[in-house]
């Protein structure tokens, strides 16, 4: 870790993210009660859940690249890496890194699939299970208050 006093724009980054992160939980969390047959029949529905993923897990990699770029001046080489520098830092758990990094291949599954394609019980499944992101905010938010950028 650095000594150096956290930037406040990059914080103020990382905040946003956070809020976007938990906001996209909150969506998600509104949509479990949802059986398989009615998520699967329901394209608007997939289309909020998708979506939702897919910003939820940008706005994590977005944490992790600015993280990086503060501990270790230079960018991760691939979303996946992003994860596994945070877990080398010791921001992340090991577990969380792991379930972050196939987060981050689940988010690239989504972004570049469409329609049937998708698989619908994959991402049904994946909705079930918003622990990882939810981990992954308080693991970044107890790095964040060890090296007081949380403080005033």
């Amino acid at each position: 870790m650095t000594t150096d006093d956290f930037p406040t724009d990059k914080l103020n980054r990382i905040l946003a993210a956070v809020e976007t992160i938990e906001k996209s939980l909150g969506i998600l969390a509104s949509k479990q009660q949802l059986t398989r047959e009615e998520y699967r029949s329901d394209i608007e529905t997939q289309d909020i859940v998708e979506r939702r993923f897919v910003k939820m897990t940008e706005a994590s990699i977005d944490i992790a690249e600015v993280l990086a770029k503060y501990e270790q001046d230079q960018l991760p080489e691939s979303n996946p890496k992003s994860m596994a520098i945070l877990g080398d830092l010791g921001v992340l758990s090991e577990g969380t890194t792991e379930q972050m990094t196939q987060a981050t291949r689940f988010r690239n599954v989504l972004s570049h699939t469409y329609g049937h394609i998708i698989d619908h019980d994959m991402v049904y499944t994946a909705l079930q299970d918003l622990e990882r992101y939810r981990t992954f905010v308080l693991e970044v938010r107890a790095y964040l208050d060890d090296i007081d950028a949380l403080s005033d």
